[in-house]
């Protein structure tokens, strides 16, 4: 991008009310690029160099191609002399090989801020594997044979594992107190004294209101001879 010539009319309309426009040094200008300069003088009459820029102590004239007008906000950076072939080195020009200076820091920077260490959870726990269903399953006996008495009957149940092999079945009274009486454990023939006792006692019972039963029948029968 270089000057247009709405550019070099704005320039000269700048310079009539004596004033000093800024530009912008383009690539074409070679060492200076992107550095800023006033412009003192322009001749829009001229072919090549004609205008006229002041940067440092020295005023050297450039091409339109070599100059830009400068976007908003810019314009704050310096301007350095460039060495151009066929023009004079004045006291103000520097020399090429010398290093651009380097902004200065500022005067307080900020410290940075230090973050508290977050800290860090413990690991929770390992969950217990579940045991092996063979192992799960050796706590359930394989059969389960149980002896139960109600209402004045016995019967016996089996089950293997979870599932139920015989449910209910009948036991008659004498094999009932003989398996109890296998087992051999007194707190088992403790409890089955007490069924015998209650057993016993509800057959004295029915005994007895049988025979009642057989006194009034057979009182009857000798009044109907």
């Amino acid at each position: 991008m270089s000057l247009s010539s709405a550019d070099i009319a704005h320039l000269e309309a700048v310079l009539a009310q004596g004033k000093k426009p800024k530009v912008v040094f383009t690539d074409a200008a070679g060492q200076v690029a992107g550095r800023t300069g006033k412009v003192v003088a322009l001749d829009p009459a001229g072919v090549d160099d004609f205008v006229t820029v002041a940067f440092g102590s020295d005023e050297l004239p450039f091409s339109a191609a070599e100059l830009r007008l400068p976007a908003p906000g810019e314009g704050a950076r310096r301007s350095a002399p460039r060495q151009r072939s066929g023009a004079p080195s004045g006291p103000g020009l520097l020399p090429d090989d010398r290093p651009e200076p380097k902004p200065k820091p500022e005067a307080s920077e900020r410290k940075p801020v230090t973050e508290p260490e977050a800290s860090v959870p413990e690991p929770a726990p390992a969950k217990k594997k579940a045991a092996p269903r063979r192992a799960q399953a050796a706590k359930h006996p394989e059969l389960t044979v149980t002896l139960a008495y109600e209402d004045g009957e016995w019967s016996i149940g089996a089950t293997r594992g979870a599932r139920t092999v015989v449910k209910g079945a009948k036991v008659a009274h004498a094999n009932a107190l003989a398996m109890c009486q296998a087992a051999g454990s007194d707190e088992v023939a403790e409890v089955v004294s007490e069924v015998v006792e209650k057993i016993r006692s509800e057959a004295a019972e029915e005994a007895a209101r049988l025979r009642r039963q057989l006194e009034e029948a057979e009182a009857r029968l000798a009044e109907l001879k």
